[in-house]
C-alpha cells in the first residue's frame, strides 16, 4: 500500500501533523511520502520520510490513496491529474461550510472565507473519501454537506510528541494567526486593560504581520518594559512554535468561528491548558477546571478571572492537559483508528 499525503499548498501551521503523519504511515507499514511546498523543510524538526516536490514526481510515485492534507487551488490540477490514474483521492476537511452566518463572522476575511469555502466544496466534490477531524465537523458536514457526509469518516488531527522540558510557565499567550475568527482582538483589548490593573505577562506570537496592532502606544509601552514580548511576521519553526507554549501559563483559544483548533492540541501537547469559547470542537476536549477554562463573553472581569483560575491550579490542569493529547491528539494512540480508515478505503 502506497500513500501520499499532499500539502502543495503552503501553511506553516500545518507543519506539525505533516510531520506526525511521516512518522505514523512509516510506522503502520505503509510505503509513504509527502509532496510539500518546498518551504516547509525550512520548519520541520526533523522529518525521516520521502518528500516531494513536483507534479510529475508525485505521479511517478503511483500512490494508492493521494491524501489531501489542506485547502487551495493548487489542488484542482493535482486533483485532475490524478483522475487520470487508479488512486483514490482522501480530502481532510477542516472547515465544513456551517451556514452563511458563521461566514459573515469574518468579518474583513469574508471574501477569502467565501473562497475557501467553494474550493473546499470543489475538492470534497472530486474526492472519493473526506475525513472530518471532530464530531462537530462531521455534524456540520451532514446538515450542509451532506454529499461529503456521506463518505466521510471521522479521524483527529495527529501530533508527534514534542514535549519540552526545562522552561518555566510565565505568560498568558496568544499563538497563532491574527484573525478575526480567533477572536485575536479582544485578546490584544484585554492586554491592553491590563496595563494598569494587573501583572499578567503576556506573549504573542504569530506569522501575521502586526506591526500595525502595535504602534498602539500602551503595547509600546508594555514591550519596552517587558510585560509583553513579540515574534511575529514570519513562519516560525516547529520548535520556536513548542517553546512558546511551554513558556505559557495559558493559551488564548476565544474563537468566535472554528471547527477545531491546532493551538488547542499543540498547547495540551505542552501540558499547557487554555481559555476557550463554547464553540466548535472545543467542548468536546476542554473540561472547565480540569485542563481549561471556559469564557461567556470577552470582558475584562471575565478574561481576568479565568486566567487567574488557570495560574491558580496550573500544575494540575497542566497534567491534565497532557494527557488530554496523550489520548486523543497523539499519533501513536491513532494508528489502529487509522489503518482500519485506510482499509475501508481500498475495498
Amino acid at each position: 500500500m502506497k500513500i501520499l499525503v499532499c500539502s502543495v499548498h503552503f501553511g506553516p501551521g500545518h507543519t506539525a501533523h505533516l510531520n506526525a503523519y511521516s512518522k505514523m504511515l512509516k510506522e503502520c507499514g505503509f510505503e509513504s511520502a509527502l509532496y510539500v511546498d518546498r518551504r516547509y523543510m525550512k520548519l520541520f524538526n526533523d522529518i525521516d520520510g520521502k518528500c516531494i516536490f513536483n507534479l510529475q514526481e508525485a505521479l511517478d510515485f503511483k500512490p494508492d490513496i493521494l491524501w489531501i492534507w489542506n485547502t487551495g487551488f493548487e489542488n484542482m490540477n493535482v486533483i485532475k491529474a490524478f483522475k487520470k490514474i487508479p488512486t483514490k483521492i482522501v480530502y481532510v476537511l477542516h472547515e465544513p461550510y456551517m451556514g452563511i452566518s458563521e461566514i459573515l463572522k469574518e468579518g474583513s476575511s469574508i471574501i477569502r472565507a467565501s473562497v475557501a469555502m467553494l474550493v473546499n466544496q470543489w475538492i470534497c466534490s472530486h474526492s472519493d473519501h473526506v475525513i472530518v477531524s471532530s464530531l462537530y465537523a462531521q455534524q456540520n458536514c451532514r446538515k450542509y454537506m451532506n454529499g461529503s457526509y456521506r463518505k466521510s469518516a471521522l479521524f483527529p488531527l495527529v501530533f508527534a510528541d514534542e514535549m519540552v522540558e526545562g522552561l518555566d510557565r510565565k505568560y498568558f499567550s496568544s499563538i497563532g494567526a491574527y484573525a478575526t475568527a480567533h477572536g485575536t482582538k479582544y485578546f490584544f483589548d484585554f492586554i491592553k486593560d491590563s496595563s494598569e490593573r494587573n501583572n499578567i505577562l503576556f506573549q504573542v506570537v504569530t506569522r501575521s504581520n502586526i506591526t500595525e496592532q502595535l504602534k498602539d502606544p500602551v503595547l509600546q509601552k508594555m514591550m519596552k518594559s517587558g510585560r509583553l514580548i513579540v515574534q511575529q511576521g514570519r513562519p516560525l519553526t516547529e520548535q520556536e512554535m513548542n517553546e512558546a507554549y511551554r513558556r505559557s501559563i495559558c493559551t488564548w483559544n476565544g474563537y468566535i468561528r472554528s471547527t477545531q483548533s491546532g493551538v488547542l492540541a499543540n498547547s495540551f501537547m505542552q501540558g499547557t491548558p487554555v481559555m476557550a469559547t463554547h464553540l466548535g470542537s472545543f467542548d468536546e476536549y476542554v473540561q472547565d477546571g480540569k485542563n481549561g477554562v471556559f469564557i461567556d463573553d470577552f470582558s475584562y472581569d471575565s478574561i481576568f478571572n479565568a486566567f487567574r483560575k488557570v495560574e491558580g491550579n496550573v500544575d494540575e490542569m497542566a497534567e491534565n492537559a497532557r494527557n488530554t493529547f496523550l489520548t486523543h491528539f497523539y499519533y501513536k494512540n491513532q494508528e489502529e483508528q487509522f489503518k482500519k480508515i485506510v482499509e475501508n478505503l481500498v475495498k
